[in-house]
């Protein structure tokens, strides 16, 4: 095994730190779906109704859905809320014929909204005002998985590939070509790649590199069986705030609009680590004297962005009302901030660490870029008889038009796979209610399509499902005729699939989860 020490290694370090290009964190669709979805519904009312009200309903939530319904206030009020998550994930490690079942849980409590909206006096109709912070997405979750695999390694992972570094061979000591004493030192235009070189999880092959191998690297396992295991653990959540007019344009029509600011923070922690279990690379045979490899990448995202909803809604004599909304595609900043570490250990006691260290950047950096999120349009119908009322809504958006920007980087390849491998979706919410006196009930479905054109699994899994399905279901109790205590409740389910890395055959995590949500919240009226 190469033992690199002094002078070499500067003269290495330098070589490759100069030849490296900036870092930048990968982005795909998936980071831009992950920032730019949100739950099917807000407020504590809308929880128990699925979200469903795009035909105008008489609560702070209508700024998120169709901001006309705030037009049927009766008067000013307060609302508030608190939100609790809890998530469960039930996975399957599937690594060549191996299968090894994991479940985790995981939780998490945050303020759910506050909001204040004032209908003003006026002589005829309405015009009501609003403003709220509402949480519109949680992206607490957490996997955790282990199991052996005899098919491949992470090490395989790091291995570069033609193109992405250069070998440049000098004299030595001795400034002599073709003598024992030449140096051959590389440089990396992948980072993963320079550092699993600098400890050691990928080597240069000399004689390979003379012979004119395409790529003259071997990984540091390359037989066996080896342990894997791993985490990956995400945190944080999405808020908008939201600023909403409404006014009654004509008798039983509402018209409004809302300025809305999402914003958020997402946090990214992903562990692999792998050990030769049965030593089956122990230095013998042409193989390296492996023992324990730990990858740790971490990601921090800052994200903010604004759009604009209008809508329309007409409620009839008979019962019935009807109600359209648009809002215009969200523009994201999201500033990111990204690392990586890898350790490695050998049966002889030496390890090594890359990236624990200040000056140890490679891999790690900071970027900046923008999402753009496609056009919502919404339509909604609703139904009131005595105490009962029923709501359903369709939503349509063409994720194929979510776009990502950055002014100093090109996302021309990126946004081509959007195109290619995201579908417009319909969503559906219907919900309703039933006022019993001092008692109303809730209940409702939603249900989110995959955008994902290509939905097909890969090892182990023919078809990952990723359909969001919701149930719900919620009761306020009316205190007073000004003071009212609301309690909802959702049940989501979809499968996913994790690859902890990117090689032929590599081990995938199937998984199914399911996160509850439940709310409490007050209205007081004045």
């Amino acid at each position: 095994m190469r033992r690199a020490t002094g002078a070499a290694v500067f003269g290495l370090v330098v070589a490759v730190m100069l030849g490296m290009p900036g870092a930048a964190s990968a982005q795909t669709f998936e980071d831009g779906l992950r920032f730019t979805e949100r739950q099917p519904m807000t407020g504590v009312r809308s929880l128990g109704m699925a979200g469903a009200g795009v035909a105008g309903i008489a609560d702070y939530s209508a700024m998120l859905t169709n901001p006309a319904g705030l037009g049927y206030y009766r008067g000013s009020g307060f609302s508030a809320g608190l939100n609790f998550w809890g998530t469960e994930t039930r996975g399957d490690f599937v690594a060549g014929d191996a299968l090894t079942r994991l479940d985790n849980t995981s939780s998490d409590t945050r303020i759910g909204h506050l909001a204040y909206v004032h209908k003003a006096p006026t002589r005829r109709g309405s015009l009501v005002a609003g403003v709220g912070i509402t949480q519109i997405q949680s992206f607490d979750r957490e996997l955790v998985f282990r199991g052996e695999n005899d098919a491949n390694s992470v090490t395989d992972f790091f291995m570069p590939v033609p193109g992405e570094f250069e070998i440049e061979t000098t004299s030595g000591p001795d400034n002599v070509f073709g003598t024992a004493d030449d140096e051959f030192i590389p440089t990396f235009n992948r980072d993963l790649s320079f550092i699993s070189f600098e400890v050691f999880a990928i080597d240069l092959d000399v004689d390979a590199f003379e012979s004119g191998a395409d790529v003259p690297f071997f990984p540091a396992v390359t037989r066996g069986t080896v342990e894997q295991s791993g985490s990956i653990r995400e945190t944080g959540s999405m808020h908008e705030l939201n600023f909403g007019v409404a006014l009654e344009a004509a008798e039983g029509v509402m018209i409004g609009g809302s300025l809305n600011v999402p914003y958020g923070k997402w946090e990214l922690d992903r562990f692999v680590a792998e050990e030769d279990v049965n030593n089956d690379n122990d230095g013998t045979g042409g193989s390296v004297d492996f023992d324990y490899l730990e990858w740790t990448q971490s990601v921090e995202s800052r994200i903010a962005g604004i759009n604009a909803r209008a809508g329309i809604s007409v409620r009839t004599k008979s019962g019935f009302t009807v109600g359209a909304s648009v809002e215009t595609p969200t523009y994201y900043q999201v500033s990111e901030d990204f690392s990586t570490v890898v350790r490695a250990e050998f049966d002889d006691g030496f390890s090594d660490t890359y990236g624990d260290d200040f000056d140890e950047d490679a891999g790690a950096g900071s970027f900046d870029y923008n999402i753009i999120s496609p056009w919502r349009v919404g339509v909604g119908v609703g139904f009131t008889n005595g105490d009962l009322s029923v709501y359903a809504d369709a939503e349509l958006l063409d994720w194929s038009q979510l776009e990502f920007d950055a002014t100093d980087f090109s996302f021309a390849s990126e946004n081509r796979l959007i195109r290619e491998q995201l579908d417009g979706v319909l969503n559906v919410r219907i919900g309703g209610e039933y006022d019993f006196g001092r008692v109303v009930a809730r209940a409702g479905f939603a249900m989110l399509p995959d955008q994902r054109a290509q939905t097909a699994g890969r090892q182990g899994a023919a078809r990952v499902e990723r359909d969001r399905n919701y149930v719900a279901a919620g009761i306020t109790y009316k205190a007073s005729r000004s003071f009212l205590v609301d309690f909802g409740w959702s049940g989501e389910r979809f499968d996913d699939t994790f690859v902890p890395y990117d090689v032929e055959g590599a081990p995938v995590v199937n998984e199914e989860v399911l996160r509850g949500r439940f709310a409490i919240g007050v209205r007081a009226r004045i």
